[in-house]
């Protein structure tokens, strides 16, 4: 599934997130991000609201309106510029500043949509406001379809936090490597089978740094998904295991993130006995996890830190037929 379609839209929209409760259910990230609109129309409608009726004799209630979604414009700048700016010391990748712009726009519209609709229920006789009102909601389609869409892919994913790339904070060994992270975001989307080894001790940011990657993917609207190794061995031996909750699986998705392949110390698995699991018990021409593997976007993040480990996990997807100029390899420790 490359695309969310329509129907997909409709149904998590309706049918997952407007109907049922959420103690029941959980709290998904399209909801919350409802909820988070929700939120700023409120904060434009109620305060404007208050002022209007406070102060009705002294100005028409646009102009408190204007006051409150301006009030909002400021806090949301500020907001959006004085975290990254406190923090740029210890970033590694630059933020996205087109993509926080316009998701700091889109909550703005928010509040001024809130402002407005007051001052229609405190005098639905203007027009002149209606009409405003109106053109803010033609505004915000396409920012809803935008979001609400991120989402859905984002919780697809299944990752086990949110995390940007941004927010990263580990090291890389050499200057290069950082390139190789930018590269595999920027370019796969046209392309598949690229795999990226992340290499790591214990508290390096290996999983961050993998999740962040994947991250990036899904806020391009990849379909991405997000798995450890142990899950992973069970569905290689289960492959017509379905979910009907899921919109992808491992094997139709375009990019695969598996953690904790080896983990840290732990000494689990050699990559000989990991291909042993991968074939499910067949014949290696027989294997279709290994061709599922090769032609997929793959990020595999391991835990070894001594270097025999790291070229002997190396070797990997060069066992299941990837082209060496399909791999690329971040080191976090030696």
């Amino acid at each position: 599934m490359e695309k969310i379609n329509p129907k997909v839209f409709v149904k998590q929209l309706f049918v997952k997130d407007l109907f049922g409760k959420d103690s029941q259910r959980g709290v998904s990230l399209t909801y919350a991000w409802l909820a988070n609109q929700l939120g700023h129309f409120t904060l434009g409608f109620f305060p404007s609201i208050v002022l209007s009726v406070l102060y009705r004799n002294e100005h028409p209630p646009v102009y408190y309106s204007i006051i409150v979604a301006s009030v909002w414009a400021y806090f949301e700048f500020f907001n959006l510029v004085l975290p990254l700016f406190f923090s740029k010391k210890d970033r590694v990748f630059k933020p996205k500043w087109d993509h926080l712009i316009f998701d700091t726009i889109t909550d703005v519209l928010y509040f001024a949509l809130g402002a407005m609709v007051s001052c229609v229920v405190i005098n639905p006789l203007n027009q002149n406001i209606k009409w405003v009102s109106i053109l803010l909601l033609i505004a915000l389609f396409y920012p809803f379809v935008y979001w609400y869409t991120t989402r859905i892919y984002q919780q697809y994913a299944y990752f086990p936090f949110q995390y940007r790339l941004s927010q990263w904070k580990g090291e890389f060994l050499d200057e290069e490597e950082k390139d190789i992270v930018e590269s595999y975001i920027n370019n796969t989307p046209k392309s598949t089978g690229n795999h990226l080894l992340i290499y790591g001790s214990v508290n390096e940011g290996k999983s961050n740094l993998g999740v962040a990657i994947a991250n990036e993917l899904a806020l391009k609207k990849q379909t991405c998904t997000y798995i450890t190794a142990t899950k992973l061995f069970t569905l290689f031996h289960n492959p017509e295991q379905i979910n009907n909750e899921l919109l992808w699986t491992w094997d139709n998705c375009k990019y695969l993130i598996i953690d904790d392949i080896n983990p840290d110390n732990f000494n689990a698995i050699t990559h000989e006995q990991f291909l042993e699991l991968v074939d499910a018990l067949t014949n290696e021409s027989e294997s279709k996890n290994r061709e599922i593997l090769k032609n997929k976007n793959v990020i595999w993040v391991l835990g070894v830190n001594k270097e025999d480990e790291k070229e002997e996990w190396s070797q990997l997807p060069k066992a299941i037929g990837v082209p060496k100029d399909k791999i690329s390899i971040v080191n976090l420790s030696w």
